[in-house]
């Protein structure tokens, strides 16, 4: 009897040992946390489960923060000694170079090469996130600007939606496009007063620290132009006293044309979901000089993933790099409608089918040119333009005096960085 008990327990210890092997295999699995913020929850929450599908041996777990609280967030648990943070998204090339200023994220170049990532997949603009020769990130979204438009209103007049088009034919579009019916004011185009970034100098090669403001004057001119003088989009004086909203004004359906950024398209998208009604929209190029090459618009890569610097399992958290880096990634964000950071056909057929419009393709087709460069103060020039050409616009000032007055304010504000 003791024999066959014997041999009953041994039986039972034979079943059970696979079993507890498995379950100290699977002890063994690499517990990573992300974090990011709330804004990006629903597609990131959706990318790290695809990656962790693929990745059996390794669990990431997501923290989302309110972005308003966010970058303070990740700066704390950057510049601590602990190892609670593996991977992060950095919302601009600001927040990683404050991160890596801290010591806090892991250089990145050599994994980058040895995984064979192809950063020229990104296009020229990469080179400008090398910090000291080194990566610090890899980036997932990018942003730029473009010209929407309602179609309704162009087949109303008869006229050809609009391509690859100068400048000087916006303007004359513009024109086409303004008149009165009934009581109601249709406007050729319009321009947010908010709008900061002087997007046809981007396209002259210049921004706001050139010292020669020609660029920057002949941009204040196009709006003065259609503005002031020809009265084909809201002036700027009009847009502040009726505080008006700039994207629930183009669903009105009295617009034929909108310049501004990609996020746009989101936006639409969520005034649809909330039962907003859309006019018939489309989208283009951004106006240029030269139509006969690549548009040139400025923007840049904007969200960043980073492995921090104690993480105690470095090559895990760069798979997830990796993988954000890779074509899957790339083509499930551009099918939430987000502008992925590149884009090959997978990728662009993904967006033009998420966006729904023919002329999504254009924003991936379109060259970006760094909007903020990496230079102290440049983001308080910005509010000096921002002012002066305020001033300007509503007549309250001479281009000449723009002109003055950003020369002498750029100065104050770049000696207070010397």
């Amino acid at each position: 009897a003791m024999k066959k008990i014997c041999s009953i327990l041994l039986a039972l210890i034979l079943a059970i040992m696979p079993l507890t092997l498995c379950a100290a295999e699977s002890t063994e699995k690499v517990t990573l946390n992300y974090y990011g913020w709330t804004d990006e929850q629903s597609y990131m929450t959706a990318l790290i489960n695809m990656f962790n599908e693929q990745n059996p041996d390794v669990e990431i777990v997501p923290t989302f923060v309110n972005h308003d609280d966010y970058n303070q967030k990740i700066v704390v648990l950057a510049s601590s000694d602990s190892s609670v943070m593996d991977l992060v998204s950095c919302d601009s090339q600001a927040t990683v170079l404050n991160l890596v200023t801290l010591d806090g994220l892991l250089p990145l170049k050599d994994r980058i090469e040895a995984a064979g990532i192809d950063m020229s997949a990104y296009g020229p603009i990469i080179s400008e996130t090398l910090f000291e020769d080194e990566y610090y990130g890899v980036p997932y979204r990018s942003t730029l600007y473009s010209l929407y438009y309602n179609k309704t209103l162009f087949d109303k007049k008869g006229i050809a939606y609009p391509e690859k088009i100068t400048w000087d034919e916006y303007r004359e579009l513009a024109k086409q496009l303004t008149y009165e019916e009934d009581g109601t004011q249709y406007w050729g185009g319009f321009l947010a007063d908010w709008l900061g970034t002087p997007l046809s100098a981007y396209q002259r090669g210049s921004n706001l620290l050139d010292d020669d403001l020609s660029a920057i004057k002949e941009w204040v001119s196009i709006w003065n132009d259609v503005m002031n003088v020809d009265k084909t989009h809201m002036s700027f004086a009009q847009q502040t006293a009726e505080s008006i909203d700039w994207l629930k004004f183009f669903c009105l359906g009295t617009t034929g044309m909108l310049i501004n950024g990609e996020w746009t398209i989101s936006m639409l998208k969520d005034y649809q979901a909330q039962g907003i009604e859309l006019p018939d929209w489309d989208v283009t190029y951004l106006p240029a000089f030269d139509t006969t090459g690549d548009i040139v618009s400025p923007g840049g890569l904007s969200t960043f993933i980073s492995v921090c610097k104690n993480s105690q399992h470095p090559d895990e958290a760069f798979r997830f790099v990796q993988f954000m880096a890779g074509e899957e990634a790339n083509v499930y964000l551009a099918g939430q409608g987000v502008l992925p950071a590149f884009a090959n056909d997978a990728v662009k057929a993904s967006f033009a089918e998420a966006v729904g419009v023919p002329g999504a393709a254009t924003l991936l087709d379109t060259t970006i040119v760094l909007e903020a460069p990496s230079v102290a103060g440049y983001s308080e020039l910005s509010t000096a333009f921002g002012e002066e050409r305020k001033l300007y616009l509503t007549e309250q000032e001479s281009l000449e005096d723009f002109e003055a007055h950003m020369i002498e304010r750029r100065e104050e504000i770049l000696d207070s960085y010397k």
